[in-house]
């Protein structure tokens, strides 16, 4: 692509970061490198480096990116009085966007933190404000659970919809698949609500 002479090193990050996310979606993550980042946005490699540490920072950096669109979508799902349809519509819109963005989604699975390297607090902050959604839908259901069980409830209900997505997006399932996914979601968030109703009545 043709460039300016000049950008700031803020409009470089988002270039790069763009660049980055059609590569992956494209080619997936062994498509990624310096050289290729640096021809799409016709630069030179080392450039990449002034602006992020390394490739594991630019990706990263793409997954916290790819958290704060699926908190931002899932903040868009209609939520009404019937707590049971809020989190079926919550989790209908939590496979819905990871499937249309498999090729990125599969990025919570193909990189792996560096040796001593941090979760960027940012994604700690869009996975706890996922966490929230689920907890005030949940707390309907039950209404007296104590607010730390709910939140251990709440991200275990987030883990086992991930899980689904996880197969799914990767296309290796062989019933779990991407026309399937919404079936298994749906399955898993009845029979967990199921049990919530039980455990509340029995407390």
């Amino acid at each position: 692509m043709g460039r300016r002479s000049v950008h700031s090193p803020e409009e470089l990050r988002q270039l790069i970061l763009d660049a980055s996310q059609t590569i992956v979606e494209r080619n997936g993550i062994t498509g990624l490198s310096a050289r290729e980042i640096a021809r799409m946005i016709g630069y030179s490699p080392g450039t990449l480096y002034n602006i992020f540490e390394n490739l594991d920072d630019v990706l990263l950096t793409l997954q916290v990116q790819l958290m704060g669109r699926t908190v931002e979508h899932l903040k868009r799902v209609p939520l009404g009085s019937d707590a049971e349809k809020n989190i079926e519509g919550l989790a209908y819109a939590y496979v819905d966007f990871a499937l249309v963005n498999r090729r990125m989604w599969n990025l919570f699975l193909a990189h792996s933190l560096p040796p001593g390297a941090s979760v960027p607090a940012l994604f700690h902050d869009y996975t706890n404000s996922l966490v929230e959604m689920a907890k005030n839908a949940l707390s309907p259901i039950a209404p007296d659970a104590p607010r730390e069980n709910l939140d251990t409830t709440a991200r275990a209900f987030w883990a086992g919809l991930n899980g689904i997505t996880a197969i799914a997006a990767t296309e290796k399932g062989v019933y779990l698949t991407p026309a399937t996914a919404q079936e298994y979601a749906k399955e898993l968030t009845t029979t967990f609500l199921k049990g919530l109703r039980c455990r509340s009545a029995h407390a």
